[in-house]
């Protein structure tokens, strides 16, 4: 919206951004950079597709033989569930008068994003599961397939930014105003550099890694099994974007995550999203870091 208004000036609906703060200008030629490369990059795909389609049967077949057997996943939900509550607790009782600070950020993944992922791992140990074939993780593979996750995420913008503003600009009429994240807003507050940079760690990598083994990695698969694949695709994704709570970014969070199961179904494997999600999350926080 900012850039916007740099471009067309005391201009509906954009004149009330016509004052930004320093760094919008960079922000903004740098993501219109990246929007200009990710245009080539649907091109590209669109021309791929063409010559090599893929049939939704196929892709759903792809996920259902990853499902994990219904008492497992809802094993792994109540796990989920208790260390939730748990880490809740905690924070109350130990931050009873504290707001979303970086320190109260980096304590609740500690004691939630931690515990669960190991929580998982000792289950798929009993359970005789290797994790790394369930998810397609071939690490000798990594590098080619991190690579793949930038482009898609790059592929991914232009949609993305468009439907993204119409949306925003729709919030506004409605009388909604746009508003960012507590967690974003904490990326600008003062901090000591050890505790932001565990925050910087937190959003860019161990959140995407921890939400795309919960979402993509065990709950879309088992989903798709039971109800279909473009309707288990919205609901796991109606899900992503509504427990982050925030209505400004809900249709790109649920737009993100359409894209993030797409890419799992068609490649097969989980470090995919994970490159895309964690694109995305470092490239808003640069953004917000220049805007200030």
């Amino acid at each position: 919206m900012m850039f916007l208004a740099e471009i067309f000036p005391k201009t509906a609906p954009f004149w009330e951004y016509s004052n930004p703060p320093p760094g919008t200008i960079a922000a903004g030629v740098f993501f219109m950079l990246l929007i200009c490369i990710g245009i080539t990059m649907d091109v590209g795909l669109v021309l791929h597709w063409v010559k090599r389609p893929v049939r939704h049967p196929e892709l759903a077949g792809r996920l259902t033989v990853r499902a994990l057997p219904w008492q497992m996943v809802l094993i792994f939900l109540g796990f989920l569930a208790g260390f939730y509550l748990l880490a809740s607790w905690l924070y109350v009782w130990l931050f009873p008068n504290s707001g979303i600070e970086p320190k109260t950020v980096v304590f609740q993944a500690v004691l939630f994003y931690l515990p669960v992922l190991i929580g998982l791992v000792v289950l798929f140990r009993f359970a005789g599961i290797q994790g790394g074939e369930l998810f397609g993780i071939r690490w000798k593979k990594a590098p080619a397939l991190l690579g793949l996750s930038l482009l898609l995420y790059l592929a991914v913008l232009p949609p993305l930014w468009l439907l993204s503003t119409i949306y925003q600009l729709l919030l506004k009429q409605v009388g909604c105003d746009f508003y960012l994240q507590d967690v974003a807003q904490l990326l600008t507050a003062p901090a000591a550099w050890p505790m932001r940079a565990a925050l910087f760690f937190i959003i860019i990598i161990a959140a995407p890694v921890f939400e795309e083994v919960v979402f993509r990695g065990i709950l879309l698969p088992f989903v798709v099994r039971r109800v279909g694949f473009w309707p288990g695709i919205l609901l796991i994704s109606l899900i992503f974007g509504g427990l982050h709570l925030h209505l400004p970014s809900f249709l790109p969070l649920f737009l993100l995550s359409v894209s993030f199961c797409l890419a799992y179904a068609r490649t097969q494997s989980l470090l995919v999203p994970i490159g895309m999600h964690i694109a995305f999350n470092g490239v808003t926080v640069a953004l917000l870091l220049l805007m200030g």
